[in-house]
Order: structure tokens, then sequence, then C-alpha cells
């Protein structure tokens, strides 16, 4: 804590410097410390102030939104909460919160299983590719409070139905 008060103190500008006999005072300077910089001390004020609070992101713990890597599990879990997402109204309670949640949830599943030859080939998971980028290109255009148009949702929900059939085939 004082390292933290010592850095701080050391990027506040300097005193003016008056000299005997010059009616000037020379100029404030910013002096930092050697590898301190604003950023970095925000960032470290933030970090103590949230491990004293004891805060965690909402969906860090919540395993509704984590990736199991087993494929069925994770394919169906993610279909349920991208409808969830998808039948969301707007003023809906916590609607913000689900969707950020949906989307991070998207992003791990897509980088996790586009690099497996043998999921990657299924049918099933073309298809859920495919109503991913279409929700993520939608909360991406209009933000995560904005529900999901008509147009949109009929066509989401024809994915849907595709890749519960899908899967249930074991494809």
């Amino acid at each position: 804590m004082l390292a933290l008060l010592a850095t701080t103190l050391s990027l506040s500008p300097s005193l003016p410097v008056v000299q005997r006999g010059a009616r000037a005072c020379a100029a404030p300077r910013m002096e930092a410390a050697p590898a301190a910089t604003r950023r970095g001390v925000l960032t470290q004020i933030a970090g103590f102030a949230a491990a004293a609070a004891g805060v965690a992101p909402a969906f860090a713990n919540d395993d509704q939104f984590a990736i199991k890597k087993d494929y069925r599990q994770d394919a169906k879990q993610m279909l349920e909460n991208m409808q969830t997402a998808t039948e969301l109204a707007r003023g809906d309670p916590n609607m913000e919160g689900i969707v950020k949640s949906t989307r991070n949830e998207m992003n791990e599943f897509v980088a996790f299983y586009r690099r497996q030859p043998k999921v990657a080939g299924m049918p099933s998971f073309s298809t859920l590719y495919t109503a991913i980028n279409t929700l993520s290109g939608h909360y991406a255009s209009y933000g995560n409070k904005y529900p999901v148009p008509e147009k949109r949702k009929t066509r989401l929900q024809q994915q849907y139905k595709e890749i519960e059939r899908a899967l249930a085939r074991g494809k």
C-alpha cells in the first residue's frame, strides 16, 4: 500500500521552483517512477478495491455459461442459452447480463470447437456456428439491450430446430 502511495505521489506534478531574484517560476514537471504509468496505477487501485470488496464478475462462477469440453453437452447448453437470449424482450430483468454471458459462451464455444476436425465437420456444429454468427452479429450491431427482431428470431428458431434434430441423431 505504501508503494502504491509513493507511485501515485511520484505521478503528481512537481511544485514550481522559485529562484531568488527571478521573476518567473519554472514550469511544473510530470515525473513518473520507472515502469509506473497512470494506467498501471489505476489498474492496481481497481484490483485492490475489488479484492477488498470481494467483487467478481456475475457470470464468472455460473456453470450455466461455462463450456465443459464435451461437445454434445456443450452444444445442448449453448443452444438453450441462445434460445433464452433470442426470446428476451425489451425490459426483461437481467437481459443485459444474460446476453453478455451468452456472448462470452458463444466466443469460447467457437474458439474451442472450431479447431477440432471431428466436431467441425458435424452438421450440428456447422448450423450452430451459423446461428452463433447471426446472434452474435445482431448484438454486435445493436448492443446487448436491443431484443432480436421477429424476422431474425424466426430464422434463428428454424436453425435451432435443425440443430436439435442433428444432435438427436448424433451428428
